[in-house]
């Protein structure tokens, strides 16, 4: 057994203190706290100054389900029927630089509108 004396008595000290403290901070990444995922369906719409606003399609057949951060938005590259809607449609996006599309978190299920335009 080696000899405890008043110097690795305060080492010991000092690093269980610092143990104690990195403990603390490790715990602020616990990863149970993940986000709440909604899924959010997406409709493809057109405006239309002669129609109104119309859904892009029939039936429903371009609408999809994805899944976003409760209270978020859903991101473009998320879209899987967006390519197949300008390639059988010819329709481009409203807002080319457009990233993300805003939900609408008040329906149910939440719905977001991506527009486009000829």
């Amino acid at each position: 057994m080696t000899d405890m004396t008043r110097r690795n008595f305060l080492k010991s000290a000092g690093v269980m203190a610092l143990a104690v403290a990195a403990a603390g901070v490790l715990s602020g990444c616990n990863s149970s706290k993940n986000p709440v995922m909604a899924d959010v369906k997406v409709q493809y719409w057109r405006k239309s100054s002669f129609l109104g606003n119309q859904k892009v399609g029939n039936n429903d057949e371009y609408d999809e389900t994805v899944s976003v951060v409760k209270s978020g938005k859903v991101k473009k590259e998320q879209l899987q029927k967006l390519g197949n809607v300008m390639v059988n449609t010819g329709y481009k996006l409203s807002d080319s630089t457009a990233t993300e599309f805003d939900v609408d978190w008040t329906q149910e299920p939440p719905v977001a509108k991506v527009w486009m335009e000829l």
